[in-house]
């Protein structure tokens, strides 16, 4: 097999990438996020406007999450979803219990994917196919 390198098209694509660090800073938090990430990583795939999600473990305290949607207004919508509002309230009622960090970024300076067509590509590929 070679190796494949792909160079999309990026275009005037709207598509915004969204990156979320989450870490247990307690046992609470700790039960907290690994009972509902799975459910929350589910939601967040089927939301409108979301193009893909990329789930991933730094440590067992630690997840990022690396989420695609469709324009900014789209992640926006998603941010007062029923599922986004549960993780705010418990990390408003109980701050020593979870970190959060969230940055929003809009389309690449340069995208290149290597033996596949995920992330942002991806996320490119099936805004142009809606």
């Amino acid at each position: 097999m070679s190796l494949q390198i792909h160079k999309p098209h990026l275009g005037d694509t709207p598509v915004c990438t969204m990156v979320v660090g989450l870490a247990a800073r307690n046992l609470r938090g700790f039960l907290f996020l690994w009972g509902q990430i799975v459910s929350f990583v589910r939601f967040t795939r089927q939301a409108d406007g979301c193009r893909g999600v990329c789930p991933g473990i730094s440590s067992l305290r630690r997840l990022i999450l690396v989420s695609y949607w469709r324009d900014r207004e789209a992640l926006q919508a998603f941010a007062r979803s029923p599922a986004h509002v549960a993780w705010m309230k418990f990390i408003a009622r109980h701050p020593e219990s979870l970190d959060l960090f969230n940055e929003t970024y809009g389309q690449p300076v340069a995208l290149n994917t290597i033996n596949t067509r995920g992330g942002f590509a991806a996320a490119v590929e099936m805004e142009e196919k809606q």
